[in-house]
């Protein structure tokens, strides 16, 4: 099984192979991370387990910024935008669509 890994990983995890991914493969992994993370987010067991696996998925939006040149201060101003225009999720409003 391939997939991206923290940095730090393979100084601990000596069993397996690792390189470093070309330009063009960073994005695709970034992306199937995130989906991974936010299975784990969804599958979490425990308080504790929850707060880890939500750094998880922030550390790879994190990531994924900074692979796409966009400063941490520039996606915040964006999301406060998109939060003036239509809100949060601090209500939690089901919506149901009509046939």
């Amino acid at each position: 099984m391939k997939k991206l890994v923290r940095d730090k990983i393979p100084e601990f995890a000596k069993d397996a192979n690792y390189r470093h991914l070309t330009q063009s493969e960073i994005e695709p992994a970034l992306k199937k991370k995130l989906i991974e993370e936010t299975g784990e987010v969804v599958n979490a067991t425990s308080g504790t387990n929850l707060i880890e696996e939500l750094g998880d998925v922030y550390e790879v939006i994190r990531a994924y910024l900074e692979f796409k040149g966009v400063s941490q201060e520039e996606f915040l101003k964006i999301v406060g935008q998109k939060r003036a225009e239509k809100g949060g999720f601090t209500e939690f409003i089901e919506m149901e669509t009509k046939n």
